[in-house]
């Protein structure tokens, strides 16, 4: 015979359950924001045709080991952005590409941002390394020349590749082959320059590589 409780069940001390203890998902197609509340699912799977923030609950409500596993759904059209909790600007903590899944718990919640552990599922031997893609023109992106140089600057808040990726530059477009410039620079930022001289004009457009 099964029990239904409504409302909140506090075991002090070992709960131990004969064969399991099932957790909810949420299949979700959202338009906006989503935020998520101290007894969501135990696993919110997204879909969303545009890139979409989900914010955590204030991290001050919950309990140190709290977690909540975020999917983007494979049949989105693009990726999610999870962010910490803030009234007015929540920060991003992870962005969550088509089809994958990310464990967050909750390590201290001292703050109403909290420190959270992320934990992708999957196994890491089935997988590519994570890479930033991302393509620029050969006129606009390179923005007006200076000093002699035209310069184009990816900023490392849209890699999200760190302060050491690894960069490497295809000429476009398809089918791509690998090409030099006249200098990268990786500042101790993370933003990733490079520049070509503006006389003769040697811009280019291509893609950028990191990892």
């Amino acid at each position: 015979m099964s029990q239904i409780i409504y409302g909140d069940l506090n075991v002090k001390r070992t709960l131990n359950a004969d064969r399991r203890v099932n957790q909810g998902l949420s299949r979700e197609t959202i338009t906006s924001l989503r935020n998520v509340v101290v007894n969501d699912y135990a696993w919110l799977q997204i879909t969303n045709a545009s890139t979409q923030d989900v914010v955590m609950p204030d991290a001050t409500t919950l309990a140190n080991g709290w977690s909540i596993v975020v999917m983007a759904d494979a049949a989105s059209g693009a990726s999610v952005n999870v962010k910490s909790y803030h009234a007015v600007t929540p920060v991003l903590i992870k962005n969550i590409l088509v089809g994958r899944a990310y464990r967050f718990s909750l390590v201290d919640g001292t703050a109403s941002a909290g420190v959270w552990h992320i934990d992708f599922l999957e196994e890491a031997d089935l997988i590519a390394s994570a890479r930033y893609v991302g393509s620029f023109n050969a006129t606009s992106d390179w923005g007006s020349p200076s000093g002699g140089y035209y310069t184009y600057t990816l900023a490392q808040s849209t890699h999200l590749r760190g302060t050491s990726p690894s960069v490497s530059l295809l000429l476009g477009p398809a089918p791509y082959s690998r090409v030099g410039c006249d200098l990268l620079t990786i500042a101790a930022n993370g933003d990733v320059a490079i520049r070509v001289p503006q006389v003769p004009d040697l811009r280019f457009a291509g893609e950028m590589i990191l990892i």
